[in-house]
């Protein structure tokens, strides 16, 4: 140390005076490494999911649409922002790069930030590029959980979306250092996001984003969930509160951050932050009750992973403890409880966009796989 004090205020103000991208400059002059530029790939997924948004308006007058293209080019666009924040000096470890976008280029429904997309256009967001980097970061940590989760270690499965689990292909250490990069890559994203927009008029949107995706990703959420789910592994005496306990955390947490995420980043939230939050609630319970009656009544053909994973590993499930009537039941429950939130916050402004978002809702509570 050279016995000089720091002077913090003028450090900020200088930060403050540097000429940080705003929301418009993000639109239109993405030159960083992790900013994604507008490409062809990026206004077709716009064109299709406002045209979508037209023919639920009016079904005679359009040509019919359907949500499974929307999503074929949503996933096109993924994979472009997946390769542009992911480039780095890979000639002497090509097997790891390989692995990694094995892990993260694959059929999956890249259901969580298609959710963070669906919810900020729901919200009137107006920007989908400022969306790219936390888009991004959400599907790393997804997938960092799926490549661990598949582990011996842990339900070793040997299947996923169809094809040989990460472990099963590239070998378990190959697996465990792909999930840490995935994991590592998703903070360094966010960082950087924070480090560029953290001083303009959206910085505490961005922040606040951030610091739901990480806080719900780790302790607060899907981590401990995972950790509850492996320490009560064969324990024939969960309740229905533990059951949900597990599901809320291991599941639906990063549904719910996802919403958050696009809520928050609409810039116009703070209202409706509770009310997403109960729909993403309803959505992640949902979606893990459903998993749990594929497993029983559907076939590894059709899902893409084996059918016999919770029962292999002796674990207790929802549909176990209630049966399958009761079950669906639930679901029937929580569907119509999802349609209600949107309907309460839709209005003459954003009309067209709540009827998007319910098709996306009965899409995911219809789903076969």
């Amino acid at each position: 140390m050279d016995g000089k004090v720091i002077d913090f205020k003028k450090s900020k103000e200088k930060l403050l005076n540097k000429k940080f991208p705003n929301i418009s400059s993000i639109s239109n002059n993405a030159k960083g490494k992790n900013y994604y530029e507008t490409t062809k790939t990026l206004q077709d997924f716009q064109n299709i999911f406002l045209s979508y948004g037209n023919y639920l308006m009016n079904k005679e007058h359009n040509k019919e649409i359907k949500l499974d293209e929307v999503l074929v080019y949503f996933n096109r666009y993924f994979d472009e922002i997946y390769k542009e924040f992911t480039k780095f000096d890979d000639s002497k470890v090509t097997t790891f790069k390989e692995a990694m976008d094995y892990a993260m280029i694959s059929s999956g429904k890249r259901l969580r930030p298609f959710l963070m997309f669906a919810t900020y256009n729901f919200l009137l967001g107006k920007n989908i590029l400022l969306l790219s980097p936390f888009m991004v970061a959400m599907e790393m940590i997804h997938t960092f959980s799926l490549v661990h989760d598949d582990l011996p270690c842990m339900d070793n499965d040997e299947l996923r979306r169809g094809k040989p689990t990460v472990w099963k292909k590239y070998g378990e250490a190959m697996a465990v250092l792909v999930g840490d990069a995935l994991f590592m890559q998703a903070i360094s994203i966010l960082n950087e996001t924070i480090y560029n927009l953290g001083y303009t008029e959206i910085g505490s949107y961005v922040i606040t984003a951030s610091n739901i995706m990480t806080r719900l990703a780790g302790i607060d959420g899907m981590i401990t969930g995972q950790v509850f789910d492996v320490m009560n592994t064969g324990n024939n005496a969960l309740s229905i509160r533990d059951i949900n306990y597990m599901y809320e955390k291991k599941t639906t947490a990063l549904i719910v951050a996802s919403m958050l995420v696009g809520a928050s980043l609409s810039v116009i939230h703070s209202k409706n932050f509770p009310l997403i939050d109960e729909l993403g609630q309803c959505l992640g319970e949902s979606y893990q009750i459903k998993d749990d009656l594929l497993e029983i009544e559907s076939n590894t053909e059709t899902i893409g992973k084996s059918i016999d994973s919770d029962k292999k590993n002796g674990k207790i499930t929802f549909v176990s403890i209630v049966g399958v009537d009761e079950s669906k039941k639930r679901l029937e429950q929580l569907e119509k409880r999802s349609y209600m939130i949107i309907d309460k916050l839709t209005n003459q402004n954003n009309y067209r966009e709540a009827m998007v978002y319910k098709e996306i809702f009965k899409y995911i509570f219809k789903r076969e796989k």
